[in-house]
């Protein structure tokens, strides 16, 4: 079953259960208005009874011809049935038809309440204690509504008829509106189903209807998907023809070195500068494919590895490894400014994730200052951590700084040294997952410096 079919199904469905309270409650109303009514005729006719009965010794008897005839025809309209009950001895004095016997509990309770309503088999009976000269008496009046009834059965059917018919109307008005309503999700899929990877950069038209709603929120979400979708192909397609690329130059110098050694025979020494140039190239190669190997698991580092972990302690691990490196430069970490507030260098990260990235940076500024100092040096903003990595190398050119994020992006200036372009977009990658903010400022032949601000 469609949406289509599920809305004008559980719209009809809640509309039945709302109309049928409505009517429900609409009949049980007019049937308790109408008992009401006629308890209140009953209790009249009482009244009038006890006159014909009670008070007629007060007519003269010049009247009393006449009062007989009004009282014939007052039985006749008044067509239901009078008994009169002596109030202390219970004995009936007026007797009607009715083959209903009234006990003496009931009769106590008519002198009790002085006025009585209540029901035997469908049939409505008043009683009304009345006081006379002549005594106390009880007067019961009783009758069966027909008019009523005959009422209460046509109103409910006539609601029955109404009820299925409203049924029937609201399911097929649903159907309809759910069909205009769905008409633009229709379109959106239909627009959809034609892009391809071949045409990521096609959007979903907006709807020219002013107002803000679902439709458009939904266009909105999908070319916005449709954006990521493709930049991350583009992304994918570009790393694709660098990397094969990047992996294609070191193994074309190692098969090269190979087949010239291979053409005559050679010295010791000569097989020992072969080797060298291989080993290079190797770890060239092995380089790259770390890089990549990181760039392929950054998504796959999940929340729960996060932990407290110390900067100092990350930054003297890595001085450590690079000073084997690197024996001739030096690199001087500088934690004074944040002497008196140490608990800054404590941070929430991925500790091998947060290594990388801070490794990479020092390196690059090892290799494009050398043999020049490079300075690490730690400060405090706002209550944050400020790491600053400063060299002094050659500097980055200002129309370079935003592109050194790039994948394989590798600056003129900088082409003799050797890298593969990847560390610092997987450095930027990681900073972004840690919400580490970064700023490059930069300046020609005089150095550069990467600032870190951690949050």
């Amino acid at each position: 079953m469609n949406l289509k079919s599920k809305l004008a199904r559980n719209s009809t469905l809640l509309f039945a259960f709302i109309l049928g309270l409505v009517l429900i409650g609409s009949f049980l109303l007019f049937k308790s208005h109408r008992q009401d009514l006629y308890y209140e005729k009953l209790e009249d006719n009482a009244l009038i009874t006890a006159f014909f009965y009670f008070e007629k010794d007060e007519i003269r008897k010049i009247d009393s011809i006449s009062y007989k005839e009004i009282e014939t025809q007052f039985n006749k309209i008044a067509n239901q049935s009078i008994r009169i009950y002596n109030a202390k001895t219970k004995k009936l004095y007026l007797r009607d038809d009715v083959p209903v016997v009234l006990n003496d509990r009931q009769l106590n309770a008519i002198s009790h309440d002085r006025i009585l309503h209540f029901t035997i088999d469908k049939r409505q009976f008043s009683g009304l204690y009345y006081k006379d000269n002549q005594g106390t008496f009880i007067i019961v009046v009783s009758g069966v509504d027909d008019v009523g009834i005959q009422q209460l059965e046509m109103l409910g059917l006539v609601f029955f008829i109404f009820y299925l018919a409203g049924i029937a109307l609201n399911y097929l008005l649903g159907r309809f509106l759910a069909r205009q309503t769905f008409r633009p999700f229709a379109d959106v899929i239909s627009k959809v189903n034609t892009i391809t990877t071949e045409n990521l950069h096609s959007r979903l038209e907006m709807p020219t209807a002013s107002g803000k709603d679902e439709i458009k929120e939904l266009i909105t979400t999908f070319n916005y998907l449709l954006e990521r979708l493709e930049n991350g192909v583009a992304i994918q397609r570009n790393f694709l023809k660098n990397a094969s690329h990047e992996l294609k130059t070191p193994l074309t110098f190692i098969i090269g070195d190979i087949d010239v050694s291979l053409q005559h025979p050679r010295t010791n020494e000569q097989y020992e500068e072969v080797l060298k140039s291989l080993r290079k190239d190797t770890f060239h190669l092995k380089s790259t494919l770390d890089g990549l190997l990181i760039l392929s698991g950054l998504e796959l580092s999940e929340p729960d590895q996060m932990e407290m972990v110390r900067i100092d302690e990350i930054l003297w691990n890595i001085l450590e490894k690079k000073s084997i490196e690197y024996p001739e430069v030096k690199v001087a970490l500088n934690l004074d400014a944040i002497a008196n507030n140490e608990d800054l260098l404590s941070v929430n990260a991925n500790r091998h994730m947060l290594f990388i990235a801070l490794y990479n940076i020092i390196d690059n500024a090892i290799k494009f200052s050398f043999p020049s100092k490079v300075n690490v040096v730690a400060h405090e903003e706002q209550g944050k951590l400020l790491l600053k990595i400063i060299d002094q190398g050659s500097g980055i050119a200002e129309k370079d700084i935003e592109s050194i994020f790039d994948l394989f992006f590798r600056s003129d200036r900088t082409r003799h040294i050797q890298g593969q372009g990847l560390g610092l977009f997987i450095t930027m990658q990681i900073l972004k997952r840690h919400n580490i903010t970064l700023k490059v400022d930069s300046e020609l032949e005089k150095g550069t410096v990467f600032s870190l601000l951690f949050p």
